[in-house]
């Protein structure tokens, strides 16, 4: 993924200033055929920045733009997924800090997207 093909930056802060960590979604162009998209999410919490996600394995509806706030939404959607919210082999390869963030943030980060672009 070409970080300089950013199509678009996201920041989310789902909690009061200092109160929690804050969220970064960058998309990217890949330049494919098949209209995927590069992602990253990232959390920064006081001094510390950990990727959480990271692919070239998103499409988003053909109905949408690739840089629109229907595409964010749609993405997010499977970003803030929580045990529960699907079936329990979605989070077998997750890692700990994937993990660690599915039980202490996407929740609210799901509200978070929720009240910005709507439902």
């Amino acid at each position: 993924m070409n970080t300089s093909d950013c199509m678009r930056t996201v920041r989310f802060t789902p909690y009061r200033k200092g109160m929690g960590p804050t969220f970064t979604l960058k998309l990217f162009y890949l330049g494919r055929c098949d209209n995927r998209l590069g992602y990253r999410l990232t959390q920064r919490d006081a001094n510390k920045t950990t990727v959480l996600f990271e692919g070239e394995d998103f499409r988003c509806s053909s109905m949408h733009a690739q840089d629109s706030d229907e595409c964010v939404k749609s993405l997010m959607g499977f970003l803030t997924l929580r045990p529960g919210d699907t079936d329990a082999e979605y989070f077998n390869k997750h890692t700990e800090a994937q993990l660690a963030y599915c039980a202490e943030h996407a929740e609210t980060l799901a509200t978070e997207v929720i009240g910005r672009f709507g439902e």
